[in-house]
């Protein structure tokens, strides 16, 4: 019964390793809860006695209600000592006790997995390289693994799926909530293709040092990292060094020295990362053409039909006019919700965050202009637009624009 392994994943008093040593010492997350005392700090001898006193907690209605709230999704939970359980993740410091699987897992043991991932904000080429490279891993039977967030993320798992390979997905949010939400039919086919996994169970609330804490799932069940376009405060960066720490390989497209979507990428390749500038390259580190025929010279990935705006539109560059798509929506509501003048909105920025950054949207409005007219820092801006979209107060729209809801 999995509500067991749920539970042990609830005790806040006992570290994500500690949690996973005793599972390996007990065969199951039951056996954890059974167990007394003295058993269990004879298996585990590093516990403390607050250790003791969060397993002594023996209350299963939480478990039971994550568990069946899980029935309702169409998630699975598996722990470290389920089969499926990646192997690769038991080798970092905070493996995750629990998974929340949607989909089907494959097993990782013994297949090459490598994670694709880059910035947000990408440019078009940055995209293309993304898709590209994840559609000739995933014709190697490379499992391409990353964070199906907007830009480079979902653009390498569209290339994964249309490689044949199982791509997965590994979410900052509940393991019932899609994020970004324009992401809703992406979610859907890598559910039948693959897998959405999360360490988060349903209806969890969401804080934004998830996203971070996610990063490590995505570098500990990959052999390798691909980071295809990033600028210098890209979380992917973050990603990659939680590669370095986890031994993983790193690797990196390189750009145009002038160009700031590629100083992150850049410099790790200045840091010893290899350089890549054809999935060949990486098949090749892992001696993937000796192992299978399939490197078949790597021909070009099929045209896709767009799955939505955000594959057309290059996200790199801001320009005067809005989509055509937006541009009705705002034409027929911006006077029911009109901006404050940008000396206001920064006043209001100094007492109410998130009431300025409302404010600067109006109705819909570019991520560029959301942060000229509140004078905040960018990535204060993005954290706090992603708790509003959480919240279910803005929407976020292809190209990096932001609609407030009603």
């Amino acid at each position: 019964m999995m509500e067991y392994s749920v539970w042990l994943s609830r005790v806040r008093t006992v570290n994500k390793r500690k949690k996973a040593a005793l599972l390996q010492a007990f065969g199951s997350a039951q056996a954890v809860y059974e167990a007394g005392k003295a058993e269990l700090y004879g298996a585990v001898p590093d516990l403390t006695a607050a250790d003791l006193d969060g397993l002594w907690e023996k209350d299963l209605r939480a478990s039971h209600r994550i568990a069946e709230a899980c029935r309702r999704c169409g998630a699975q939970i598996i722990d470290v000592c389920h089969p499926l359980y990646p192997a690769r993740l038991l080798e970092i410091a905070d493996p995750p006790t629990v998974l929340y699987v949607r989909g089907t897992l494959p097993d990782l043991n013994g297949k090459l997995t490598v994670a694709v991932i880059g910035q947000r904000k990408a440019s078009a080429a940055g995209l293309k390289h993304a898709s590209q490279m994840a559609y000739e891993l995933s014709q190697n039977g490379v499992v391409v693994i990353s964070g199906m967030a907007a830009g480079i993320d979902g653009a390498a798992h569209r290339g994964a799926l249309d490689g044949g390979t199982p791509t997965i997905a590994v979410m900052g949010t509940p393991i019932d909530k899609c994020y970004p939400a324009f992401h809703a039919e992406l979610m859907e086919e890598i559910i039948h293709h693959g897998a959405v996994l999360s360490e988060y169970a349903p209806g969890a609330p969401t804080y934004p040092g998830n996203f971070l804490s996610r990063n490590r799932i995505v570098s500990g069940m990959s052999r390798g990292i691909l980071v295809v376009e990033a600028g210098y405060r890209s979380g992917a960066l973050e990603t990659a060094g939680k590669g370095l720490e986890h031994n993983r390989d790193i690797f990196a497209v390189p750009g145009p020295i002038d160009s700031p979507d590629y100083v992150g990428t850049n410099n790790l390749i200045k840091d010893g990362a290899y350089p890549v500038t054809a999935a060949v390259d990486i098949l090749r580190v892992y001696g993937a053409e000796e192992e299978a025929p399939a490197v078949r010279k790597l021909r070009k990935k099929p045209v896709r039909p767009p799955k939505s705006e955000e594959d057309t539109i290059n996200n790199s560059e801001k320009t005067a006019e809005l989509p055509s798509s937006i541009k009705p929506v705002q034409s027929a509501l911006e006077a029911a919700f009109p901006v404050m003048d940008n000396a206001e909105i920064a006043k209001l920025a100094k007492q109410d965050e998130e009431g300025a950054i409302l404010a600067a949207i109006g109705r819909i409005a570019h991520l560029d202009e959301i942060i000229e007219r509140t004078g905040l820092p960018a990535g204060q801006v993005m954290v706090s637009l992603t708790m509003l979209e959480l919240q279910g107060k803005v929407s976020q729209r292809p190209g990096n624009y932001y609609e407030k809801q009603r």
